[in-house]
C-alpha cells in the first residue's frame, strides 16, 4: 500500500443494524440516524484539514452513501473501490442474530482449518482481498478514507497490525460502531493504530 496515512470508517446504521441480523442486502440504505452519523463524520473530517484526502467505498449503499458525505463535505470525488465490502456469510448464516457470533463462535472455526462463514467467506480471505483492493487506486500522496462494514474491518485490522483473527473475534477489541473511525499510520515497525474504533464526532449529537 503506497500511502503511509489511513483511515477506515464504518458506514452509519441501517435498519439491518437496528435488527440485529446478519447478511443485510447489498442495497440495505441509511436510516434516519445512519444519515446524521454520516453527517458528523463527515464534518469531522472537514475539521481535520487533510493534505490530499481521497474518499472511497464499498460497493453495498450504506458505505456509499457515508462516503458521498464524506466526500462532499471534503469537496473530492467519492471512488467506488470493490473488494472492501462485508463478508459474504452465505445462507447458513443469513438472517441469523448478531448474538450468534459470539454465542455460536464454534461454528467459524472450520474443518480446513480457517476461520470464517461455512458457505460463505472466510476472514482471512477477506483480508485478502481487502488489502488487494487498497493496492490498486492509492497513491502516496493520496490520504485515503475507506468506508467499508464492522466484520471486513476487524478482518483487514487484524492483519494491518499482525493480530490472531479468532483472539480479535472473541474479545471484539476492534469493532466499529456505526461511523466509527480507525486511524491508522505506517512506520518502520509497520502499521500502528493512532486510534481505534472512534465515535468521538457523535458525542456531540
Amino acid at each position: 500500500m503506497p500511502a503511509d496515512r489511513l483511515f477506515l470508517v464504518r458506514h452509519g446504521q441501517t435498519a439491518s443494524n437496528v435488527a440485529q441480523t446478519l447478511g443485510a442486502s447489498h442495497d440495505d440504505p441509511l436510516d434516519e440516524v445512519g444519515e446524521a452519523q454520516a453527517q458528523a463524520v463527515a464534518a469531522h473530517f472537514a475539521g481535520l484539514y487533510l493534505e490530499a484526502p481521497a474518499v472511497y467505498a464499498s460497493p453495498f449503499r450504506r458505505a456509499r452513501q457515508t462516503a458521498q458525505a464524506i466526500a462532499d463535505a471534503l469537496c473530492v470525488p467519492m471512488t467506488v473501490l470493490p473488494g472492501v465490502q462485508e463478508i459474504e456469510v452465505g445462507p447458513l448464516w443469513h438472517g441469523r442474530p448478531y448474538t450468534h457470533l459470539v454465542t455460536h463462535v464454534a461454528e467459524l472455526d472450520l474443518s480446513d482449518g480457517t476461520f470464517g462463514f461455512q458457505g460463505g467467506e472466510t476472514l482471512e480471505g477477506v483480508a485478502d482481498r481487502f488489502l488487494a483492493a487498497l493496492e490498486q487506486p492509492l497513491t502516496a500522496a493520496e490520504t485515503p478514507i475507506v468506508v467499508s462494514h464492522g466484520g471486513a474491518l476487524t478482518a483487514v485490522l487484524a492483519r494491518l497490525l499482525d493480530q490472531e483473527i479468532r483472539t480479535l473475534w472473541h474479545d471484539q477489541r476492534y469493532s466499529h460502531r456505526n461511523t466509527a473511525v480507525t486511524e491508522l499510520e505506517q512506520t518502520e515497525e509497520g502499521w500502528q493504530a493512532v486510534r481505534l474504533g472512534d465515535t468521538g464526532h457523535l458525542s456531540t449529537r
